[in-house]
């Protein structure tokens, strides 16, 4: 393919998601902006760690991406990523280099801004304010292991599963095919598996695109009602709960699950010291916070070294929010949501102006990991600003035996609400 003429420049810009929609017109004045570039094998695309302002586009050949710790991996201008920037985030987080020869433009995020057209059939919008790309920005994962090829490799071809705790989740489906048309119950039952819960709510989402999410399970149950929330509970426990041999896995699970039950109900619990939250969606962002972990430990049985607890816990711990952040967003979630999950390990987020359910969600998880055999340093209070935004710097004795019966009670409710099965 010859770059040579301004019209097959024009095609190949056209191929780039951000600017499909553009007009000849605006193609050929964008063709006049941009900083073609060529590269010979070994050539330095992007530097590891760079600060360019200017988004990287391969248009030709292929280039190989280093990460800091030697994970390689090979983009083809014919490749689904190679549709969008490669390494949007900045700092680069890798260092990339032609394989072939190559040829590439660097378009500053101005122009982009300016020019793009957002395409809801390939981009997601939450509440009209929070563009994030889909598939694209898959590239600029914090892929440290091999098991992050795979999970975005997946993602890329749009099958990726969400596995719920079996044993919670066989449970769930037990007593739910008792419970009839009654969705109080239904969705007080649901809400004992995240998995579960979020999927219901995806399911309502598409079943009434036209409204804003549901901000709680028994509103997403209300939407799809209870025979389309049955069906798809009874599918997804039988066809999505984790497999794996792995005992380590298997614990991970359980773990994930149980610290998820607590931060949700530590959420409700702060929630209601001001009126300006919703304790049931403070208690939905708890339950979701994590949402990639169950979705990460579904790859780890691909990989003999993530049999080590250490290692595993490494590996989900430092790529669960930014999956977390891009899950939720392409599955339509709101944003505060997608916020407490990008920043569910950012312990300094201090936000601006008043308190917000990311600041519940951190200050809950603090609370919620109490007891845990500690895998890395948790901050004191006075390092986590959520604390001192929610007015809990010097919180009463009162509310901390709230905070530990809710937290107590979070695992033990499970049992009433599943009696018997």
């Amino acid at each position: 393919m010859s770059l040579a003429n301004e019209s097959s420049i024009n095609a190949v810009l056209r191929r780039l998601e951000l600017l499909s929609g553009l007009d000849e017109h605006r193609l050929s004045e964008l063709a006049h902006e941009i900083d073609l570039q060529q590269a010979v094998p070994g050539d330095c695309v992007l530097e590891l760690g760079s600060e360019d302002s200017r988004q990287l586009f391969l248009l030709e050949g292929e280039l190989l991406l280093v990460a800091g710790d030697g994970a390689k991996r090979i983009i083809r201008h014919t490749d689904t990523a190679a549709r969008g920037p490669v390494c949007r985030l900045r700092p680069s987080r890798y260092h990339v280099t032609a394989h072939t020869r190559a040829k590439y433009v660097l378009v500053e995020q101005s122009v982009l801004d300016a020019c793009s057209q957002p395409d809801l059939a390939s981009q997601v919008v939450v509440e009209e304010s929070y563009l994030v790309n889909g598939p694209d920005e898959l590239i600029d994962d914090s892929a440290t292991h091999p098991l992050m090829f795979d999970v975005f490799d997946d993602l890329n071809h749009g099958r990726v599963m969400l596995p719920s705790e079996p044993d919670i989740a066989i449970r769930v489906g037990r007593s739910i095919a008792a419970l009839g048309d009654k969705i109080i119950p239904l969705a007080n039952a649901l809400s004992v598996c995240p998995a579960l819960t979020l999927k219901v709510i995806r399911a309502a989402r598409a079943a009434h695109s036209d409204r804003p999410p549901a901000h709680s399970i028994k509103q997403a149950v209300q939407r799809l009602g209870t025979e389309e929330t049955l069906a798809l509970t009874v599918n997804c426990v039988l066809r999505e709960s984790l497999r794996t041999d792995s005992e380590v896995v298997r614990e991970r699970l359980h773990s994930w699950w149980e610290r998820s039950m607590r931060v949700s109900a530590i959420s409700a619990v702060l929630a209601r010291m001001s009126e300006r939250f919703d304790p049931e969606y403070a208690a939905l962002i708890g339950l979701l916070h994590n949402i990639a972990e169950p979705v990460l430990l579904g790859y780890a049985d691909r990989h003999p070294d993530l049999a080590d607890r250490n290692a595993l816990d490494n590996v989900v711990h430092d790529n669960r929010a930014e999956l977390g952040r891009i899950l939720l967003t392409m599955w339509g979630l709101p944003r505060e949501v997608i916020d407490a999950a990008a920043r569910c390990n950012q312990w300094g987020y201090d936000g601006q102006g008043e308190a917000d359910y990311t600041d519940i969600n951190l200050v809950a998880q603090w609370h919620a990991i109490i007891g845990d055999q500690p895998r890395r340093r948790r901050p004191e209070i006075e390092e986590i600003p959520a604390f001192r935004r929610l007015g809990l710097a010097n919180a009463s004795p009162e509310l901390g035996i709230k905070i530990v019966e809710a937290a107590n009670h979070a695992i033990e409710r499970t049992d009433s609400l599943l009696v018997g099965h």
